[in-house]
């Protein structure tokens, strides 16, 4: 997608609107996604041993955390073209982070295994591996990996066309109707989870900009039902410059971009009157992310009552929005300490 993609893993690296995302493509508008425990993290994946040397770059990466110390892979890949093969493109990258999991798994229970060594050496197999498989291995009967799903957003001209699932790529043969029916049971389907914008219809489960923005796209070729979408929808919502200037790069159209123009100069002309609520808006919002830093701190020791003083009275969203990607890479409440001071 080129400079479009670039912008959109910009646009979509916003932890709310990455929740929002896939609240409203996947879990049709659940909560199921919290924005305040999302952690970008590397869309790179490789795999280098005597068998094979392979590498595959998604577009966008997060993790959520919940049960304590357990996670969800959240990766994204945003198409303007049809790709015929994606069911199984999508798969050898989800494969290559369960391989990467996998592998940091072994070097965790090996590391344990080493250290053990040293105070158990006539019993360091059984302290650390309980039978001969885990030894061999690695990997132990209670290790679990953390789950990984990919969402597709199309943001194509026509409608979605390719497969959508692994079974419509394979051809189960038609001679004989009975094996087929029994290789289809037998091999995974592996559906996709594909928001295709052309014939989306249920807008109505996004919350943030993104609801406006996607229902704008849809409508970029039909400039009457687009003029009548603004003109019907424009006092239920507000685009900050940020979606206004995404929707004219995903538009790519002279009439729509002259059109944001205009309103993001009048959004920036109604911005003094609308200062105070917002200045409210913000204390509300900086109140609760504030809260988010104090409890991921907690996870790591107990935080002062001084800290939490120094956080509530931050009322700076931006530094805010620091100290939170601080938390989350902290290593300790002193470590945290230190890099805010």
């Amino acid at each position: 997608m080129g400079k479009r993609d670039i912008g959109l893993k910009s646009y979509l690296g916003n932890a709310a609107r990455y929740a929002d995302l896939w609240n409203g493509a996947v879990f049709q508008g659940k909560q199921v996604i919290r924005p305040e425990v999302l952690q970008e993290i590397s869309p790179v994946r490789s795999k280098a041993d005597e068998k094979a040397i392979l590498e595959k770059t998604g577009d966008l990466v997060m993790k959520q955390s919940y049960d304590g110390q357990k996670f969800l892979i959240l990766a994204l890949e945003n198409q303007d073209k049809i790709d015929y093969g994606m069911p199984v493109r999508i798969m050898l990258q989800e494969a290559l982070e369960y391989d990467w999991q996998i592998k940091e798994i072994m070097r965790k229970n090996e590391r344990a295994y080493q250290a053990m060594r040293v105070e158990h050496t006539d019993k360091t197999k059984t302290v650390v591996y309980q039978d001969s498989g885990e030894y061999l291995y690695k990997v132990k009967k209670e290790d679990r990996l953390y789950p990984i799903m990919t969402l597709i957003v199309y943001w194509g001209e026509d409608a979605w066309g390719g497969a959508k699932s692994l079974h419509e790529m394979i051809d189960f043969g038609s001679a004989d109707a009975l094996m087929g029916e029994q290789l289809k049971r037998m091999i995974p389907e592996y559906p996709l989870h594909l928001l295709d914008l052309t014939n989306f219809n249920h807008f109505e489960y996004f919350r943030t900009e993104l609801r406006p923005l996607l229902e704008m796209f849809q409508r970029r070729n039909r400039k009457e039902d687009f003029m009548e979408y603004i003109k019907r929808n424009e006092g239920n919502w507000a685009m900050d410059d940020e979606s206004w200037y995404m929707l004219g790069q995903l538009t790519d159209s002279k009439d729509i971009r002259n059109l944001i123009k205009e309103k993001r100069q009048s959004r920036r002309r109604d911005k003094g009157m609308c200062k105070a609520i917002e200045d409210m808006k913000n204390d509300a919002r900086a109140e609760g992310k504030a809260e988010c830093i104090i409890d991921l701190l907690g996870e790591y020791g107990i935080v002062s009552e001084e800290l939490k003083s120094k956080i509530f009275k931050q009322t700076d969203l931006q530094i805010l929005s620091e100290w939170f990607k601080l938390a989350v890479h902290t290593r300790s409440v002193n470590e945290f300490v230190k890099a805010i001071n």
